[in-house]
């Protein structure tokens, strides 16, 4: 008896996940929590098709949008812990969200499981290249002129651009209004438009209009120029040294994945980030690759923690 419950022990054993020494044996679901088009989008397609390449699998891009990335992140949670379903997940969604809403739909710490840090992106404030606004003091300076007159546009709540501007609107005494945006291309088209004076979003899914003339940049939000355009100043440049703010991502799976998938997910991911192709086109649009090990991405979290919520607090942004 004893030695007939030692072997189906065994059999469980080898038959569990963590035991598949094939992994990757089919496609992997990638799920964006963002629109397509827009800069979360792009990049998870750029690592995803360069981890495709290595695991000799098919990496499918899933777009799940809505609540600043909270739909997505809880279809990453609610997905088997196989290895299969892995998620693109941002500062929004690993920090701000802990502060900004009251519900939450799942336990961060407990429900998700980080492979690796992906990049740091700067966001950007531009205007139509019609406007009459050349500066950041320029566009200021009238906002407060005529309070709630100017607008300026986001993606929705929990992201990194929607708490910018809440914080810029803070730290400067910029009167603007806030319009937030599900899709960056609808506020593009507004913009472009004319229906809207101004746009704070990521800077790669701009660089484009920007280069074309038909967008003007007033400044970037890191607290260094961005390397895509080292002539468009800082926030922090123009009078307001405390403003600084940026996006970076990461890749989770959910808790319970086999932490053997995790370290083969993680490997191909820090191969994908030092390839000449996908490094390259990152630092094109103002992406630092930044890669590592799941450790990382906890102390990242970790580091950034007490900043925003201090952040969000003095802004009352919640």
């Amino acid at each position: 008896m004893k030695r007939t419950a030692s072997l189906a022990a065994l059999l469980l054993c080898l038959a569990a996940p963590h035991a598949h020494a094939d992994y990757p044996e089919r496609a992997i679901t990638l799920i964006v929590p963002a629109a397509a088009g827009g800069n979360a989008d792009i990049t998870a397609r750029l690592i995803g098709q360069e981890i495709s390449r290595l695991l000799g699998q098919p990496v499918v891009v899933e777009n799940r949008v809505g609540a600043g990335g909270r739909i997505g992140t809880q279809a990453v949670v609610r997905a088997p812990a196989d290895g299969y379903t892995i998620g693109y997940a941002h500062v929004g969604t690993l920090v701000l969200h802990r502060y900004l809403f009251k519900q939450q739909l799942y336990d961060l710490d407990r429900d998700l499981k980080p492979i690796g840090l992906v990049a740091e992106t700067p966001n950007v404030i531009v205007v139509n290249a019609a406007s009459p606004y050349r500066d950041l003091k320029g566009f200021i300076d009238a906002s407060r002129a005529q309070p709630d007159r100017l607008t300026m546009t986001s993606a929705d709540p929990g992201t990194t651009s929607e708490v910018g501007v809440k914080l810029f609107i803070a730290q400067t005494g910029a009167a603007v209004r806030q319009i937030p945006y599900k899709a960056t291309a609808a506020q593009l088209s507004d913009l472009l438009g004319g229906h809207v004076d101004s746009m704070m979003e990521n800077l790669p899914p701009l660089i484009g209009n920007l280069k074309d003339g038909r967008l003007r940049a007033l400044a970037v939000t890191t607290r260094k120029r961005a390397a895509s355009n080292p002539d468009v100043p800082t926030v922090a440049e123009q009078g307001y040294p405390e403003y600084e703010q940026s996006a970076w991502s990461a890749l989770v799976a959910p808790a319970g994945t086999p932490t053997a998938a995790i370290s083969r997910l993680n490997a191909a991911m820090n191969q994908a980030l030092r390839s000449d192709a996908v490094s390259r086109e990152l630092r094109s649009r103002s992406q630092e690759p930044l890669g590592g090990t799941p450790q990382d991405v906890q102390a990242q979290i970790k580091k950034e923690l007490p900043k925003w919520e201090s952040i969000i607090k003095a802004a009352t942004l919640d």
